[in-house]
């Protein structure tokens, strides 16, 4: 018919089929290039172009999203890991006046859901349960705290959706907090300690990473069963072993000679040797948790020409020495004298270094004394305080050997 619009197809060659007209008035809707009704009723062979165009645009729509950096979003999926993640302030939350400002800065102000808004991206991670525990420095951390962490972690892993932990926290104190949950905490979930080196407003801050790649830790399946965690610089260190190693750098944290468990690679975690065996300690003072009264321990820093009255003092008012030795946790011989009196008294006395690496070993010439392996003089407090607890109803020379035990299994490498 002269000036009519050609059909789409020839209309002998498809079947009749009330869905085709459907599809097809959708296609008119948008492209205004339907035939008449009449013509197009039936028309299968015509819905099948419409769709294969329709895909076409998709595709094209999806390239354009992809490469202008707006790519469509959907909500967290319920198939996602979920993990809690709990804040206690530190530098990660912390403001500063300026962007380039990374020294002066006030710690423990931002909340765990603001924290939450510098993340995009997370939901794609994992869904995420924040709790905010404090908002504090960590320098002001105390065995108090500790316990409420403890009970905190514990109640939060007892939640069968929940696959892991992670725990935001200052760095002065981190390492301490970590071993301490990591010998208090039974639990085969991932518990992931992150902080920061640089407050929030930083120019280039590492909180924001840090975070991420702990979340990715904490809902890995590698990830279970190793322990306490800390993961900090795109690093995966045990608790038992990662020590801070610098005042300013981002690369804060180390694992010396025992090395990291893995990386974080453009966000996937890797870890460079499975987890088979349960690490050292992790979970013997389980029962602990939650005990906040934990016995005194006070560290000794040794030094040339150190006053012995310091140690005179620390044996009066303490449950247990460490000394934080020279070399291999070494000591004048004034001090090592007054120590001997400590030990026969009942207070356990550990040789640590003050060196940061290195074992210190047993040597005739320190009899008695409980070498600290491999422990900082840090850590050695935390553990000798929960072995002092949990055998403050036992006899004296039943404690010494819990305590020599329990540090010759810790101390190791």
């Amino acid at each position: 018919m002269a000036g009519s619009a050609p059909p789409l197809m020839s209309h002998d060659k498809c079947p009749n089929d009330t869905r085709s007209i459907f599809f097809l008035s959708i296609a008119a809707r948008y492209t205004n290039v339907l035939p008449n009704p009449s013509r197009a009723r039936g028309c299968a062979t015509a819905t099948l172009h419409f769709f294969a165009a329709l895909r076409y645009v998709a595709h094209i729509a999806a390239c354009c999203a992809l490469f202008s950096g707006t790519a469509m979003t959907t909500s967290p999926s319920h198939t996602l890991p979920k993990v809690a993640l709990i804040a206690t302030g530190g530098t990660i939350a912390g403001v500063a006046p300026t962007p380039l400002e990374q020294i002066s800065y006030q710690a423990g102000v931002l909340t765990v859901d603001r924290m939450l808004e510098t993340l995009p991206g997370i939901e794609g991670v994992a869904r995420i349960a924040s709790v905010q525990c404090g908002n504090l420095p960590s320098e002001n951390i105390t065995p108090e705290h500790w316990a409420l962490l403890g009970r905190q972690c514990a109640q939060v892993l007892q939640d069968p959706e929940i696959c892991g932990v992670v725990l935001t926290h200052g760095t002065d104190t981190l390492e301490e907090s970590a071993f301490y949950l990591h010998l208090t905490l039974a639990s085969q979930k991932p518990v992931v300690l992150t902080g920061s080196m640089r407050p929030s407003t930083s120019l280039s801050a590492d909180g924001p990473i840090n975070i991420r790649d702990a979340v990715a830790v904490a809902a890995c399946p590698q990830a279970q069963g190793r322990g306490a965690l800390l993961v900090m610089n795109s690093r995966v260190l045990s608790a038992r072993t990662a020590v801070k190693v610098a005042t300013l750098d981002v690369e804060a944290f180390r694992a010396l000679e025992s090395g990291c468990l893995g990386r974080v690679i453009n966000g996937e975690p890797q870890f460079y040797y499975g987890g088979e065996e349960t690490p050292a300690l992790a979970g013997t003072f389980a029962g602990l948790a939650g005990v906040s009264d934990l016995p005194r321990v006070d560290v000794v820093y040794g030094c040339a020409g150190m006053p012995v009255d310091l140690v005179c003092y620390s044996m009066q008012r303490s449950a247990g020495i460490v000394l934080a030795g020279m070399g291999n946790g070494s000591m004048p011989d004034a001090v090592r004298h007054e120590l001997r009196q400590a030990i026969a008294g009942g207070i356990p006395v550990i040789r640590c270094s003050r060196t940061g690496s290195g074992p210190v070993t047993p040597l005739d010439e320190y009899e008695g004394f409980v070498p600290g392996g491999m422990l900082s003089p840090a850590k050695a407090r935390v553990l000798l305080m929960l072995a002092l607890e949990q055998q403050k109803d036992s006899e004296s020379a039943q404690r010494m050997l819990a305590v020599r035990e329990v540090f010759a299994l810790g101390g190791k490498l």
